[in-house]
């Protein structure tokens, strides 16, 4: 019999689940957004544009009036909802950290 071993998750850090308004820049113009799952590398969000894989994108993040924008790479879209992945300074993940726990709906993904 042989042993069940899951897959390794592609993920590089807990991602919690937020309910959070953002904005992307598309076409030099930025359009509202909304967050479903954060982390410090990545994010998952229901956005009403069509993207693909690979793209790149830059998002607003943040609380009340207090945005940094993030460059990222979507890396899955199904329907209205992509999964992107950033690459942020030490200074915007402590940022982002904060904006997690503040948002935070408690559920780890």
């Amino acid at each position: 019999m042989s042993e069940y071993k899951p897959l390794a998750s592609k993920r590089q850090a807990v991602r919690k689940t937020v309910d959070i308004d953002g904005f992307y820049n598309f076409a030099d113009n930025w359009y509202p957004c909304r967050f479903y799952d954060l982390s410090v590398t990545g994010a998952g969000l229901r956005i009403n544009q069509v993207f693909y894989p690979g793209d790149t994108i830059k998002l607003k993040i943040g609380i009340r009036d207090d945005y940094r924008i993030v460059e990222a790479t979507v890396v899955n879209v199904v329907g209205t909802r992509i999964g992107v992945r950033f690459d942020v300074d030490p200074v915007t993940k402590d940022f982002i950290h904060e904006v997690m726990n503040s948002v935070s709906k408690g559920k780890f993904r």
